[in-house]
């Protein structure tokens, strides 16, 4: 009588892993040609890290779990090398939701850890003036933050990013995803440089 109750359930859970079984033995192959591609990458294409670099950089999200159903985050910048590996520059920021509006404009400065591959890490930091409105409450003070992320050279002038970042401001300006003002807000970016 068991061995009938338990046989419906065990035969789609042994199909379930075996699929993803072969999906995991197909990501595991996808990611030995990224490695070996990237080292024939390396020695032809170097990325454009050098002092004297310029860069433009276009970085956003979409959260549809936020109380006003949705939450468009947007960064734009421009940034120069004035060291091999090392960026500052100025840049603009925005949120923006049916009852939210967040802006935030400053400085950055980036430091690129140049691997020989097309992956290039990277850490970051900004200081920003930021005014925020959320449901007709304003709130403006500075906001600091810290960024972490990594760029995949498809070019080397251009670049696709990922980024995680934390900002912590003076003031409520940020609205969280129940509606709520509060002083910091983490979020994961991608975005893409351009270098020239």
């Amino acid at each position: 009588m068991k061995t009938e109750l338990y046989l419906p359930v065990t035969v789609p859970l042994i199909i379930y892993f075996y699929y993803i079984w072969n999906f995991m033995k197909k990501i595991g192959l996808l990611c030995c040609l990224a490695l070996f591609g990237s080292q024939a990458y390396a020695v032809t294409n170097a990325p454009l890290l050098s002092k004297g670099t310029s860069e433009v950089g276009v970085q956003g999200n979409l959260d549809f779990d936020y109380a006003d159903d949705y939450l468009f985050n947007f960064n734009g910048s421009y940034g120069f090398f004035v060291e091999d590996n090392w960026e500052i520059g100025g840049k603009l920021n925005m949120s923006l939701s049916d009852n939210v509006e967040q802006y935030q404009l400053g400085a950055f400065t980036e430091y690129n850890f140049s691997t020989g591959s097309q992956w290039v890490p990277y850490v970051g930091a900004s200081a920003q003036y930021a005014y925020g409105e959320a449901w007709n409450n304003d709130a403006s003070g500075f906001n600091f933050q810290m960024a972490g992320g990594i760029k995949y050279f498809i070019h080397p002038q251009v670049a696709l990013s990922a980024e995680v970042n934390y900002s912590k401001a003076t003031d409520d300006i940020y609205a969280n995803g129940e509606g709520k003002a509060q002083d910091d807000k983490t979020q994961i970016l991608f975005g893409t440089r351009f270098y020239f």
